[in-house]
């Protein structure tokens, strides 16, 4: 009986410690979304994204699927803010889900959202909802991001 219940403990500790791995695995993972949007690394994006990738909120210009996403950053966002930087606050996991709480600092160095370069430091927060497969790819995102307070920061609400 004494064997018994060694063994059921180390099954429990066993699998318990690989739940937490895979879990910190898929968080540490993550991390290369937003090192492909601060640094315009898109080859990032392969590790983290399928290829059929699918976002619910999709910026002017930004075609679906991973490909799509990498253009976007490079001949969108890269082109327009210069001395990006992407941190992550806080990640929130629950199931196949996580969500990330995130801050983007920029400068505004070309034509933005109908506005011309200002040269400008700007700050905004973003949310993002990612939903993963069971190979820990991300499959779907939905996002959202404060441009209204990078309009106001650059001087352009009001006018």
């Amino acid at each position: 009986m004494n064997k018994i219940l060694t063994t059921c403990a180390l099954l429990v500790t066993l699998f318990t410690m690989t739940a937490v791995s895979a879990a910190e695995t898929r968080k540490e993972r993550l991390m290369n979304f937003y090192d492909a949007l601060g640094s315009a690394q898109v080859e990032k994006l392969d590790k983290i994204i399928v290829k059929n990738w699918v976002t619910h909120d999709p910026n002017p210009g930004q075609e679906q699927g991973r490909e799509g996403f990498k253009k976007f950053i490079q001949k969108k966002i890269h082109t327009v803010v210069s001395d990006v930087q992407w941190q992550v606050e806080e990640m929130v996991e629950e199931g196949n889900t996580i969500v990330v709480r995130s801050i983007m600092t920029a400068k505004h160095t070309g034509p933005l959202l109908g506005v011309k370069p200002t040269g400008k430091v700007f700050t905004i927060k973003a949310i993002d909802i990612h939903h993963f497969n069971d190979k820990g790819m991300v499959v779907e995102t939905y996002h959202l991001e404060d441009w209204i307070a990078y309009l106001a920061q650059v001087g352009a609400l009001g006018k």
